[in-house]
């Protein structure tokens, strides 16, 4: 079994710790709670790149992209979540970003489809071109 931490959003991440503020809010956990998996949110690979580093850093056996999350406070604002599934390249292009920045394995959250996008064939073409970028 794994732990999977709740959606940190990349730009939260960088930029906190960029004004030298403490990122242990975001991503302190026990070590008992390994095997631990952490799930970022972002649509840019060079700030998923650096955010999963930071991830890396603090001892994560996991760095995950999120693009499950249906919520209209997610999808809605920058393409988190389930509304970059309708971009696969741009999901492929953030995972290969994300694998050559980090040594652990980057892992996508998916849904089957996102709204009118739920096909068979769609989820096999998002899945084979994501898998393209490294995971």
């Amino acid at each position: 079994s794994q732990l999977w931490t709740e959606m940190v959003v990349d730009h939260t991440l960088i930029f906190s710790h960029k004004e030298g503020r403490d990122v242990g809010a975001w991503l302190d956990f026990a070590k008992c709670e390994h095997p631990i998996v952490c799930q970022l949110g972002g649509s840019d690979p060079a700030t998923l790149a650096e955010a999963a580093k930071l991830v890396e850093r603090w001892g994560y056996d996991e760095v995950n992209l999120n693009c499950g999350c249906p919520s209209d406070r997610v999808a809605g604002k920058g393409e988190f979540g389930a509304s970059l599934m309708k971009r696969p390249e741009s999901v492929r292009d953030c995972v290969h970003a994300m694998s050559r920045a980090v040594q652990i394995p980057v892992t996508v959250k998916t849904r089957l489809g996102v709204d009118d996008l739920d096909s068979a064939d769609f989820t096999k073409r998002f899945v084979s071109t994501v898998a393209q970028g490294g995971c």
